[in-house]
């Protein structure tokens, strides 16, 4: 009888440890979580004031804490993206896919990064994963970059798709607009390519129309070398000008 109590008593102050210990382990992960979060908003206000050394510190110290915080992960992805090192900023929304593979602004950034490394048949597959997603928001910015993919490629006819389907998603798209005028060029639709490069200018608050403005700035860009446009696709840009 003794025996039986005394077991009972050992078996009930195991069960007592087990649950503390089980209770100190929540508690620490709570508080990690807490932390890495912590961290993880103030590394994304940073990133949102263009703070990007700030927030490239902030990130990493949310993910010292806790290495599987998606949002830290997709944060310091971007980080990099700003910095131009995409290869790197790949890798880690890579990795941000492998916890969720369905998360649309991963793999909308990382048609991104995929781009700007030309790796364009990449970047189409990573823009498809994001507009199969029904909460992606900007499908019209996922639209254009899969078009620029294609118009990449030679594919003008898939191209001219994706950028008809970004501006009926997005009238106010100038990109779109002016990426399909250069694509109706490259079919050999030279009047076409002009009248859509028209009337896109008079949808730009900046120009209102004004393709005299329109073509300066770009003669501008030319000689900085800073233009918003490719060097070669300025110069296209100008010849549809002239039609």
């Amino acid at each position: 009888m003794i025996y039986y109590i005394i077991m009972t008593i050992k078996r009930f102050m195991i069960l007592i440890f087990l649950i503390t210990l089980t209770a100190c382990a929540s508690e620490e992960i709570i508080r990690q979580t807490n932390e890495s979060d912590f961290h993880t908003e103030i590394g994304y206000a940073y990133y949102i004031e263009r703070n990007y050394q700030l927030a490239y510190a902030e990130f990493h110290k949310a993910l010292q804490v806790n290495p599987q915080n998606k949002k830290a992960l997709h944060g310091l992805a971007l980080v990099h993206m700003a910095f131009q090192e995409f290869e790197i900023a790949k890798d880690l929304f890579l990795k941000t896919l492998s916890m969720d593979s369905k998360d649309g602004d991963a793999w909308f950034n990382l048609g991104i990064c995929y781009q700007n490394l030309h790796m364009h048949n990449e970047a189409i597959n990573a823009f498809s994963n994001a507009l199969s997603n029904p909460l992606f928001v900007t499908q019209d910015k996922a639209y254009f970059g899969q078009g620029l993919s294609y118009y990449r490629l030679g594919k003008y006819e898939e191209a001219k798709s994706s950028f008809d389907k970004a501006i009926k998603r997005n009238i106010l798209l100038m990109e779109a607009h002016i990426y399909m005028s250069l694509t109706y060029q490259k079919l050999g639709l030279y009047s076409e390519a002009f009248k859509i490069l028209r009337n896109s200018l008079k949808l730009d608050s900046n120009y209102k129309g004004d393709t005299e403005k329109f073509r300066n700035d770009l003669i501008m860009a030319l000689k900085s070398d800073q233009g918003t446009f490719p060097r070669e696709d300025i110069l296209d840009i100008l010849e549809i000008l002239k039609y």
